[in-house]
């Protein structure tokens, strides 16, 4: 809603357009970078949940335990029956010492003085015996025993890392997390590409809560293609989803549930606040000398709104701050003077807006319903209503709106958005009814017409949305809204030439304006369908395309500086550069600015994402690796 919804069906999409464009490279680091578009949370979870079991009993295996051939395929029936017969025997034999013939001390342990002395070849023999006996203590589930004749292999050949990877799948058993870490890691000292140890660290570490570290091992896992990617990829996919929602509730918590306190983008507050006419707003109302402060601050900060420039914005939500704790003190001591129960409830009814956009939506309903309280008006209940459409609850939502139409039938606003409402829930009978309302009521607002023609489209109306806007661009010539939301509807058909060339006139159109339009709109549209172009074709990236999609999100940045949009859009192309760092800021800023919780998360799990990327390539074998499997991607067309 802060964006004014419209478009809204394609909007949505810009971000999973852009994020395609780096695909292939967080594939690498983090398989996740678009699966988390792809699917709801819901379904990763049920995706998940045989994995999970999967890997933690694989976990819990040691080197010669598994039920796997050596080619890595599963042991057959038959053939687990008489391994599990033989595994019986030879844990029998165990226990009473017999099958090894390893120098023994008189209590039957080894003597590891005497092995110690032996030759290198014959240690390591002998080391193997006394790996084996642990296995069959390990099966026998005698965890102690098998550990400590794990650590006899060890004294014997400190550099086999299966010794250690097997006293790993002890402490599994034990749950000993922190000791699986601490074997797991000397394997991986050993054998950096260890796929058991790497495996079990990563499950240790996820249970631990150091879904990071668990990133790192399973991306490398990946990378060594030891295991199908099918089973890899949701724990990779789990772990980044796990650390992304750990990253955001503690930033969430330094708020103190109160939001972000960031004004959305210059372009949002100017397509949000067109609908509204600002003279209606501005107008004088008759106060007392007593309160010409409050109501000087007030005035101003309306006038600012409405004068839609980045100044202004800024200016007014300091200025709507200051006047609502004015009016809150004059409250306090006289309650029934009626200029300043109207003027109180103007103040509170704007400040409920911006808190609404800052997404503080618990103050916005507060300070909303105070201003009904004093002196309810069509926009404290459009304002009241998208709040609670904020949080889906259609039934309450659309009581407000009714309360609006009661209270003035002929105020466009009210439709429109109520329109909106209906749009997104694809009610398109009710939905055109109100834009054709808004319409009627207020014929020289471009937006209705704009709702409409979106509408048209989306009920497979190509053709006549194409006539209406072309209508509404004889109507309203130098405005940028028309071709800049024509354009929006180009690129979802795939018409990327036209939808280019309408962004080059809304730009040209949006530089003449003394008021924000479209902001930075065309900027973002143009960037987006250039930085798809550029990768089109599998075999080699279109760098003049590229670039001059970095260069057109770059001044985006610089424009509007609180747009999540551009910021999001230019770190993933920043990623692709291989510039992690500045595509991790961008991303975090992102998730500072972005007003909904899934946008939030989605800027975050790329943050994190880029994060295990940038740690990826930072080892120099495993960035060597990372090459190879973006060459693989490359020759498939999948970058």
């Amino acid at each position: 809603m802060a964006e004014n919804s419209l478009l809204r069906f394609i909007t949505k999409n810009k971000v999973a357009i852009l994020a395609t464009v780096s695909a292939g490279t967080a594939a690498v680091g983090a398989y996740v970078y678009y699966q988390q578009i792809k699917q709801q949370q819901q379904q990763q979870l049920k995706g998940t949940k045989d994995n999970r079991r999967q890997s933690e009993a694989f976990a819990g295996q040691n080197e010669d335990e598994a039920d796997l051939k050596d080619d890595g395929s599963v042991v057959s029936g038959s053939n687990k029956r008489k391994k599990k017969k033989n595994k019986r025997k030879r844990n029998n034999k165990a226990k009473s010492g017999e099958g090894f013939d390893y120098p023994s001390l008189p209590n039957g342990e080894p003597d590891i003085a005497q092995l110690k002395g032996l030759s290198p070849s014959q240690r390591q023999a002998y080391a193997v015996q006394l790996k084996n006996r642990g296995n069959h203590f390990f099966t026998a589930k005698n965890f102690n025993e098998a550990i400590k004749y794990y650590q006899y292999a060890i004294e014997l050949d400190p550099n086999e890392p299966v010794f250690y990877s097997n006293i790993s799948a002890c402490y599994i058993s034990t749950g000993d997390l922190e000791k699986v870490i601490e074997f797991t890691t000397k394997a991986l000292e050993i054998k950096p590409d260890h796929s058991k140890a790497l495996l079990r660290r990563a499950s240790a570490n996820e249970s631990l809560g150091n879904f990071t570290d668990a990133m790192f091992d399973l991306s490398v896992l990946s990378l060594n293609g030891d295991f199908d990617g099918a089973s890899i990829e949701p724990m990779l996919e789990r772990n980044l989803n796990k650390q992304a929602m750990k990253v955001l509730n503690e930033n969430l918590s330094k708020d103190e549930g109160r939001g972000s306190q960031v004004l959305p983008s210059n372009t949002s507050l100017a397509s949000f606040f067109g609908i509204f006419d600002s003279h209606l707003e501005v107008s004088s109302v008759n106060t007392s000398s007593n309160y010409d402060t409050a109501y000087a601050l007030l005035s101003d900060a309306l006038q600012r709104l409405y004068s839609a420039t980045d100044e202004g914005y800024l200016v007014a939500n300091d200025l709507l701050t200051k006047s609502t704790d004015m009016y809150h003190s004059l409250l306090s001591a006289n309650t029934v003077d009626d200029p300043l129960r109207e003027n109180a409830a103007l103040a509170f009814c704007y400040t409920g807006i911006f808190h609404f956009l800052k997404n503080n939506l618990l103050d916005a309903q507060v300070l909303l319903q105070e201003s009904i309280n004093l002196h309810p008006t069509p926009n404290s209940y459009i304002f009241l209503a998208l709040t609670l459409a904020d949080k889906e609850n259609s039934q309450e939502f659309f009581k407000f709106f009714q309360k609006a139409v009661d209270l003035n039938p002929e105020y466009p606003p009210t439709y429109y958005h109520r329109g909106q409402m209906y749009f997104i829930l694809q009610d398109y009978k009710n939905a055109k009814e109100d834009f054709q309302k808004a319409q009627s009521l207020n014929p020289e607002n471009v937006y209705p017409y704009i709702q409409l023609a979106c509408l048209l489209y989306k009920q497979g109306k190509f053709t006549e949305s194409e006539a209406f806007f072309n209508e509404t661009k004889l109507k309203f010539p130098t405005l940028p809204e028309v071709p800049t939301f024509f354009a929006e509807i180009l690129t979802d058909r795939g018409d990327f030439d036209t939808a280019i060339k309408q962004y080059d006139i809304a730009k040209r159109l949006e530089e003449v304006q003394e008021k924000i339009h479209v902001g930075i709109g065309p900027l973002i549209g143009k960037a987006t369908i250039l930085a798809r172009q550029s990768s089109q074709d599998p075999t080699q990236l279109d760098e003049e395309k590229f670039n001059a999609a970095i260069k057109l999100l770059t001044k985006a940045c610089e424009l509007d500086p609180r747009s999540e949009q551009a910021k999001i859009g230019l770190a993933q192309l920043k990623l692709q550069m291989e510039k992690i760092d500045e595509a991790i800021e961008l991303f975090e800023d992102s998730a500072i600015l972005a007003r909904t919780m899934d946008e939030k998360l989605q800027a975050t799990t790329f943050a994190e994402a880029a994060k295990i990327q940038k740690r990826l390539r930072a080892d120099p074998i495993i960035s060597a690796k990372m090459e190879l499997t973006l060459a693989r991607y490359r020759a498939k067309g999948m970058l």
